[in-house]
């Protein structure tokens, strides 16, 4: 299941041991695309990390203190602390488990 968040990760993630935040605009038609894929990964792998979508056209704010530039923006976070290698603008769910894989082999 993909949440909606409505403040700054750094604070309503710190209790999270992982988590991916989706950066996206409403208007985006890619970020509308990837919801899919989104939701099938979050399913995929519920018992290793947590997933959030982000409006950051609406909260652009809280996507500046993370350099959301394009959408969807994917970033990474361990206890509400973002890793480093946002995926920018992922055009296949392939792409995006790949990311995801990446980041959980780290520790």
């Amino acid at each position: 299941m993909v949440e909606e968040l409505k403040d700054d990760p750094k604070v309503a993630l710190k209790d999270e041991d992982a988590a991916v935040v989706v950066f996206y605009a409403s208007w985006c038609l890619d970020c509308r695309t990837s919801e899919a894929f989104e939701a099938k990964l979050s399913e995929e792998f519920k018992e290793k990390v947590s997933f959030y979508r982000l409006d950051a056209a609406n909260l652009e704010e809280i996507a500046d203190r993370y350099d959301v530039e394009r959408y969807p923006t994917y970033v990474f976070f361990r206890k509400g602390k973002p890793m480093r290698g946002a995926l920018v603008e992922p055009m296949s769910e392939g792409e995006v488990r790949n990311w995801l894989e990446l980041k959980l082999a780290r520790r």
